[in-house]
């Protein structure tokens, strides 16, 4: 490359890393010689002169349609930012280590963990690195490592008083996983709305963030003591499968029972939910990621707002009696 331009390889090397230094004449005869030949600079060895390597890294799980839409939008951003995205997966918790060991590997700018799946201790021992972390809808990691996340608690919260709004005297929610933070605080910001008005709601397991599991629970509600009023599904997808599973059984949707979602899946608009759900800005949420990922300073715990869509499960002037 520097022969076919005429010049040195370091006037190469400035031209494509600091073109600042080098006049505009040189650097359109390198440019001119580089087209001609099919040159192109490497970006791995760019990184090395610089210190960065370009590569975002995202631990996170194989299954979801949520987190198919998180890893698009870091997708997006990342290449649009002219850095590069890798993304590791794993399909229960038992291949979390798998996954994280897997991309350690990489010298990378900065890693995003992704997933309730990914222990807090883990998350702790790779805080420590030299690799800027953050726990990304984790609120589990608060305190721990740089977090960022929808308001769980708030977002549940608003759907709540929304279905109190509506008429509703009883309901129920429907969790992924106890254990999981996210589930814990939108439990706690919806149980803690409905008990102000004198409203139960107890909360019940489905097993995991699936149709699968929320369409047995959807089907199985029928043989429950008596139908709540309304049903809030702790995730979109997990909503999808009890509204199938209700419908299933001759349950309608919403004149005998409403249900309620959280996430703001674009399927949860489609005509055949019309669901009403807390819609997640996971443009914005990713955007906050990255900031911090450029420029890692602190322990940040950055809470976003959601913000609710009412959708046709919750159209109905009064629930029944």
């Amino acid at each position: 490359m520097a022969l076919a331009a005429g010049v040195s390889q370091s006037t190469v090397a400035r031209v494509y890393a600091r073109p600042n230094l080098v006049s505009a004449d040189t650097r359109a005869k390198v440019r001119h010689a580089a087209e001609s030949i099919g040159y192109v600079p490497s970006a791995i060895a760019g990184g090395m002169r610089k210190q960065k390597s370009g590569l975002i890294g995202v631990v996170v799980p194989a299954t979801g349609e949520y987190w198919q839409g998180v890893i698009s939008e870091f997708a997006r951003q990342v290449g649009d930012s002219g850095r590069q995205l890798l993304v590791t997966s794993f399909r229960d918790a038992g291949g979390v280590n798998t996954a994280i060991q897997s991309i350690s590997r990489y010298r990378l700018d900065g890693l995003v963990l992704a997933s309730s799946a990914i222990g807090v201790a883990q998350i702790a021992r790779l805080s420590g690195s030299t690799t800027p972390v953050i726990a990304f809808n984790q609120p589990a990691a608060t305190g721990i490592a740089p977090t960022v996340a929808v308001d769980n608690k708030s977002g549940s919260a608003t759907i709540a008083e929304h279905l109190l709004q509506v008429g509703v005297r009883s309901a129920a929610f429907v969790g992924g996983v106890a254990a999981a933070s996210t589930d814990q605080l939108r439990y706690r910001g919806a149980s803690e709305t409905f008990n102000e008005r004198g409203v139960l709601c107890p909360y019940v397991e489905a097993g995991a963030f699936s149709y699968e599991a929320g369409f047995k629970l959807g089907a199985s509600a029928v043989r429950w003591e008596r139908l709540p009023d309304a049903i809030m599904a702790s995730a979109d997808e997990l909503a999808f499968g009890v509204l199938d599973g209700l419908r299933m059984c001759g349950c309608r949707v919403p004149n005998d029972v409403l249900v309620t979602g959280f996430d703001g899946l674009p399927q949860s608009a489609w005509e055949g939910y019309r669901l009403t759900t807390l819609v997640q800005p996971i443009e914005q949420l990713v955007k906050e990621a990255l900031v911090y990922l450029t420029d890692p300073v602190g322990l940040p715990a950055i809470v976003v707002d959601g913000a609710l869509r009412i959708g046709g499960t919750t159209s109905k002037e009064a629930p029944h009696g």
